[in-house]
């Protein structure tokens, strides 16, 4: 018996191999013969399993005869096999392959619901279940890029994605810029680790990069996400695409790092974009409304130069100007969100009442007892029935009723009953007014016969004053969250608006009482005049119609009308040539024409 050259085992014949092969090692006796496998092949057990039978043979299966693997369970076996194959190249692609398990148990139970064909929707779901694993992920959904390596459109993904989501019945939680970051980071930093003639940059833009320290550089860019999200512009920038909001933060992060502008913006902004797959023109967009933003920051902290546009070219650029104020804004605006949230704390635990505390105390508490089953009481019926026990309520018409008219339990269930039934705790949570209480005390006085003064007692008034602490903190507050800023722009519209008006009625006025001078007025307020018109005719004819009739007969206005007067002698009718005049009237004989029956005219 022959023994193996490697490890002197015993060996034995396969068919398989059509050669020996020893028991231990498993090489080959025969150096000719070769077995095409790789020790990196992965057989995932799930969808083959070695001990099934795979001999080619016939079975009647029903009406027709099937070969043994061309059931409808081994094809989706086999193709669910082949996509978790190209779900794994997907997610090396992307470097994110530590995501293939969750890929694939999203896109098996996908796959499940029976609404997808295997093919081409097959992979669109793929995509589908990778863009939500990379979302559960805290990664941006990369829908071009996964549109790119599967050869289809983005709009084709979402709309698969949509169908994923509304059939495993899943939520994803919202994008922001602070999701691209990272890549930009990482983007930045590979291309900073070439040379400079590599890297494709200038070299100035090289040098002031390769000095700025990227981590702190995102940790800005976050920190500036974070203020974006808690005092929204009136830009809206959640509106606008993700990355290049992103891309326009770090830039600003970048050259706040550096305390100066970066040169060649449209460069890095070319860079970002492509990284992205943004245009170069939104993220310059972008950039210059971020630069406004913080512009206005700027001005709003005392203790940092505002940017002043003066007649010529100034000392500092805007952009140097917002880059060294970055950090500091920031802070600023970091620190009022927390005063504001201190304040909102400190308010919610003084106006808390005591009843309050208990409550909250109590309300986890379960009540081990069933509760009893109470009849429904409509809207309109509680109304009535709160007016007819105290008519004097006004809450009861603001629809501000203590009582809960759920509870009240009907005895013998008609509306008489209840009507005429009083709640037990109405008379205990809806006490009498002080009006009322004086009223009832003077015999039913009218509100005419009881004073101001007498509806409130020593220091009551001032308890309802805010203090100045409270004023205080009420107007930081009212100014953090732009109130302030738009009662302020309405009052001065306001009282723009009343400056106009009061000025168009004195106009209206003055127009009514002496009307020449107005209309003399307006002459000087229009455009220049032409030198025809003699100004002096004109103003006397506009003021002859308030004259007399024996004033008015001594103007002559067709001086400067430019109108002929004629005498009636010189507008007879003149005889021509003939002798026969052209202005000849027939009737002025009285005498008669006598016109024919109209005929159409006959044809040539």
């Amino acid at each position: 018996m022959s023994r193996c050259s490697e490890c002197a085992g015993s060996v034995v014949w396969s068919d398989d191999a059509a050669s020996n092969i020893c028991t231990f090692c498993g090489t080959l006796t025969d150096p000719s013969q070769r077995i095409l496998t790789s020790a990196d092949d992965q057989v995932d057990s799930q969808y083959f399993n070695s001990s099934a039978p795979n001999v080619l043979k016939r079975f009647r299966g029903g009406s027709s005869w099937n070969l043994a693997g061309e059931s409808k369970e081994i094809r989706n076996r086999n193709n669910a096999y082949s996509m978790h194959e190209f779900i794994k190249s997907l997610s090396r692609s992307l470097s994110v392959s530590g995501l293939s398990p969750r890929v694939c148990t999203l896109f098996d139970q996908a796959m499940r619901t029976n609404q997808f064909r295997w093919g081409t929707k097959a992979k669109l779901v793929a995509a589908a279940c990778l863009s939500i694993a990379l979302r559960e992920s805290g990664h941006p959904d990369s829908l071009k890029d996964l549109a790119f390596l599967i050869e289809a459109s983005d709009s084709g993904i979402k709309r698969t994605l949509s169908s994923v989501l509304a059939a495993l019945s899943l939520t994803l939680t919202p994008t922001g810029p602070a999701q691209y970051l990272p890549i930009l980071q990482s983007h930045l930093s590979s291309i900073l680790q070439d040379s400079v003639e590599s890297s494709g940059l200038a070299i100035s833009l090289y040098s002031g990069l390769k000095a700025i320290s990227l981590r702190t550089a995102t940790e800005t860019a976050q920190r500036f996400v974070d203020v974006l999200a808690r005092y929204p512009p009136e830009i809206g920038f959640s509106q606008f695409s993700h990355p290049a909001v992103a891309c326009a933060v770090f830039i600003f992060s970048l050259e706040a790092e550096k305390r100066s502008s970066l040169s060649h913006l449209v460069d890095i902004s070319a860079y970002f974009a492509k990284q992205c797959r943004v245009a170069k023109s939104t993220v310059l967009q972008r950039y210059e409304a971020l630069q406004d933003l913080v512009g206005n920051w700027i001005e709003e902290v005392e203790w940092l130069d505002s940017y002043e546009k003066p007649l010529g070219r100034a000392k500092l650029s805007k952009r140097s100007l917002c880059a060294r104020g970055l950090k500091d804004v920031l802070n600023w605006k970091h620190s009022l969100w927390k005063k504001r949230m201190e304040t909102e704390r400190q308010l919610w635990t003084d106006g808390e009442s005591e009843a309050e505390r208990d409550s909250f105390q109590t309300f986890g508490k379960v009540d081990l007892q069933p509760s009893r089953k109470r009849i429904k009481v409509p809207s309109t019926i509680s109304t009535a029935t709160n007016f007819l026990l105290d008519p004097l309520d006004a809450s009861v018409f603001a629809g501000k009723v203590n009582s809960d008219p759920g509870k009240l339990a009907a005895d013998g269930g008609s509306i008489s009953s209840y009507l005429l039934s009083s709640s037990c705790g109405s008379g205990a949570c809806v006490m009498p007014s002080r009006l009322q209480r004086l009223s009832a005390a003077r015999g039913g006085a009218g509100s005419d016969l009881i004073s101001d003064d007498e509806l409130l007692a020593d220091g009551e008034w001032e308890l309802m004053l805010r203090s100045p602490d409270e004023i205080q903190q009420l107007e930081l507050q009212w100014r953090d969250e732009g109130i302030l800023e738009k009662m302020e722009k309405a009052d001065f519209a306001a009282a723009k608006k009343r400056i106009s008006q009061r000025a168009k009625e004195e106009r209206t006025r003055g127009r009514a009482e002496h009307p020449a001078a107005a209309a003399a007025s307006d002459l000087g307020r229009g455009r220049p005049h032409s030198k025809r018109i003699d100004l002096e005719a004109f103003s006397k004819f506009m003021c002859g119609s308030d004259l007399g009739p024996e004033q008015a007969g001594g103007l002559d206005f067709s001086e400067f009308l430019g109108v002929e007067v004629f005498d009636e002698k010189d507008n007879q009718d003149l005889p021509d040539e003939d002798g026969y005049s052209e202005l000849f009237d027939p009737l002025a004989d009285g005498g008669e024409i006598m016109v024919d029956d109209w005929r159409p005219v006959s044809p040539k």
